[in-house]
């Protein structure tokens, strides 16, 4: 496998649960058969011919990842594929792979975006019913943290931030503490961009990686996908309260990759560049 820098299972467990999971669903499990997509901090996806297979980086994201599987399969139809289970999961060691519904499409390229169906993206999720999903949800802010996130923000992620930038990723962190939660809580992704969401034919074709979805504010996954697409992209589509807040919890970005690294116990050479990444975006950024 290609070193990104994240923890990554053993290669001959990773052949395991790999093989695995792609017998179970009825593909051919032979490694030259299949691609490997790496970039996910939490998972590996390995895909072969209608099959999707995510295996875990470790145990906690074994843990999240069959969680959320739960959660994908729990799903009402939406406007858009979801990869649903195709097989039970295979797990060795504390390590878990699952097999899931390939689903078609391509990430869009950055910095444009077709509005109306990121509205339609963003009103799916908002229409999904919490009481029929609630059980299988990650608690809100669980990327950085979870309940703990406060103190992992201003007490072990800014105090590793240089000295010149302190000020600012502490005005960042304030501007995030000060807003309210939601009045009304709705499903949100968590992790609305990139390759999670999947286009086709200039529609939104599929979503994936839900190990993040939550009750939580609408403005996250608003701010995920003016992220990726462009502030310009959800012009009309999100009032202005929620792009205002979406404003406030896109610029955590850069301290909320370091509270991941030191929630999710993650080596410190993995930290140290999440680090120096914030440095820098706090020093080049302008507020």
């Amino acid at each position: 496998m290609a070193e990104t820098g994240f923890v990554t299972p053993e290669p001959h467990v990773f052949e395991e649960l790999v093989a695995g999971a792609l017998r179970a669903a009825g593909e051919d499990a032979r490694p030259e058969r299949r691609t490997v997509i790496e970039h996910g901090s939490a998972n590996i996806v390995v895909l072969a011919g209608s099959t999707a297979v995510r295996v875990g980086r470790d145990r906690r994201a074994s843990v999240r990842l069959g969680r959320a599987q739960q959660l994908i399969d729990a799903l009402p139809e939406l406007p858009f594929a979801l990869p649903r289970s195709v097989a039970e999961p295979v797990r060795i060691g504390g390590l878990t792979a699952i097999a899931q519904r390939r689903v078609p499409g391509e990430p869009h390229p950055s910095g444009s975006g077709d509005p109306a169906q990121l509205g339609i993206l963003l009103e799916s999720l908002r229409a999904v019913p919490l009481a029929e999903v609630g059980a299988h949800l990650a608690p809100p802010h669980s990327y950085m943290g979870g309940e703990a996130w406060r103190s992992l923000l201003y007490d072990q992620a800014i105090p590793r931030l240089e000295s010149d930038v302190r000020p600012r990723a502490e005005r960042i962190a304030d501007a995030l503490s000060a807003l309210e939660p939601p009045t009304e809580p709705v499903l949100t992704h968590g992790d609305l961009a990139g390759a999670n969401v999947l286009w086709s034919d200039g529609r939104v074709a599929g979503v994936v990686d839900w190990d993040l979805a939550s009750a939580g504010d609408p403005a996250e996954d608003a701010a995920a996908l003016a992220t990726w697409h462009g502030w310009q992209a959800l012009h009309g589509v999100i009032d202005a309260d929620i792009a205002r807040r979406a404003r406030v919890i896109a610029a955590t970005y850069p301290l909320q990759l370091i509270c991941f690294g030191i929630a999710h116990d993650r080596p410190d050479a993995e930290i140290a560049r999440a680090v120096g990444r914030a440095n820098r975006k706090l020093a080049t950024e302008t507020e």
